[in-house]
């Protein structure tokens, strides 16, 4: 069994390509989430898998120990953390009339479900019981995002990977686009090194990622750039089947130019009054229907975009609003990978951060400098939604660097599969 263990939004996103491609192929697949509070049931791209016939669940009940204690904690977890969103999230922003009561009990369960879980993983989910796990699966190979080793039960499968001689690698969770240093407080060396050394093998979606890793002490021979999954044109192309219609049944009857505006998270040096001024810019434009899609990893920040005047899309997924859109506004986000890939014009709005990226450094993109510039873009696509200042040329040039990892003709999913697979004998394919 060929087996990926998951926990957010974003990695599912881009490691949902690579089951699939192993499951069409005739490898056996399972995909496990390690967090107990990511709401599986409602994720369509892991719905696709199950039907398809990939194994998908939790991991901690499926795998679950015996005991007393144990079901106890099991109950208590289940109840307030596993398969739910963050309650306190809810609470902090719930927009629906709730009593006081049924929010604290909520809350409750939900501290009960965390303090669960963290007693677990302590005295259950350690080395022993992840070993159990990998010979009962067969495992092969136990591939994980780019995921601290810290976090949920990825130390203990780390150890007892070794520990049986079964290849561990690090996929993926997002494109390197940023080209500085440091883009957010979080951006060392130390913690690069940190969270990729222990992994048998790190697959790389471009090579600028890769460098970087190198220059953190990573050693070079572990890294290997194969492009990204999730972009790549033949997921695209089933993804775009697959993906739930949001936009669509709400219908856009207006005839305007409609814009959906990308957030970055605001840790990764933005300027979030620019922001919130850019998005006022948006609303008074009579032309434009405009929404905004804040970061999926905002985190924090996301009461923000409260009261704004604009649709929150939040719960519009990205592929959808790359389709409905006409015009991508983006700052840096992976998304706008996908709008040049689909003809779509991509305004990036330099000015809202202090950080370089690719696309402008490639001349693949419209870069805005100011909301002056960004009014007047908006206008002229207005007019004509053909005529972009950049060059076809240096868009085929991006793409081939990011979707296809430098390499013009490469069949991307077709070399993540040949990848893994030749990690089996645990050398370097």
């Amino acid at each position: 069994m060929y087996l990926f263990l998951v926990r957010h939004f974003n990695d599912i996103d881009h490691i949902t390509p690579i089951a699939w491609k192993m499951k069409t192929d005739g490898y056996p697949v399972a995909v496990y989430c390690m967090n107990p509070r990511y709401d599986i049931a409602n994720d369509y791209r892991l719905e696709f898998l199950k039907s398809q016939g990939v194994v998908v669940d939790y991991l901690h009940p499926v795998y679950q120990q015996g005991g007393s204690l144990y079901r106890f904690l099991q109950r208590l977890m289940n109840k307030g953390y596993c398969g739910k969103p963050n309650v306190w999230a809810i609470w902090a922003h719930n927009r629906r009339r709730a009593s006081i009561s049924s929010k604290i009990s909520e809350h409750l369960d939900w501290i009960a479900g965390k303090f669960a879980y963290k007693f677990m993983r302590k005295f259950y989910y350690h080395t022993g019981w992840a070993r159990s796990i990998l010979e009962q699966t067969d495992a092969k190979v136990v591939c994980f995002d780019y995921v601290m080793p810290r976090l949920y039960v990825v130390d203990a499968f780390l150890k007892a990977a070794k520990e049986m001689s079964v290849p561990t690698l690090s996929l993926p969770h997002g494109i390197q686009l940023y080209t500085n240093e440091v883009t957010k407080p979080k951006s060392t060396d130390t913690r690069r090194f940190t969270k990729f050394n222990r992994f048998d093998f790190i697959v790389a979606p471009n090579q600028l990622r890769k460098e970087i890793l190198i220059q953190s002490g990573v050693a070079g021979a572990k890294i290997h750039v194969l492009g990204s999954a999730r972009y790549c044109g033949e997921w695209l192309e089933q993804n775009k089947k697959i993906v739930p219609k949001v936009m669509e049944n709400n219908g856009s009857s207006s005839g305007k130019l409609k814009v959906v505006l990308m957030s970055s998270k605001p840790q990764c040096s933005m300027d979030v009054v620019r922001l919130m001024d850019t998005v006022g810019i948006l609303a008074d434009l009579e032309e434009i229907e405009a929404c905004v899609k804040p970061h999926t990893r905002t985190g924090g920040n996301k009461d923000i975009f409260d009261d704004i005047h604009l649709p929150n899309v939040s719960h519009v997924l990205t592929a959808e609003l790359c389709e409905w859109s006409d015009v991508m506004l983006v700052v840096g986000s992976s998304v706008i990978t996908e709008a040049l890939m689909r003809g779509k014009p991509a305004l990036y709005l330099k000015y809202l951060h202090t950080n370089t990226t690719l696309p402008e450094e490639m001349g693949a993109c419209w870069t805005i400098h100011n909301e002056i510039e960004l009014k007047d873009a908006l206008l002229s696509l207005n007019a004509d939604k053909t005529q972009v200042p950049y060059d076809e040329k240096n868009i085929v040039k991006f793409i081939s660097e990011i979707v296809n990892g430098g390499a013009a003709s490469r069949d991307v999913l077709g070399d993540y599969e040949k990848f893994i697979v030749g990690c089996t004998s645990n050398t370097q394919p």
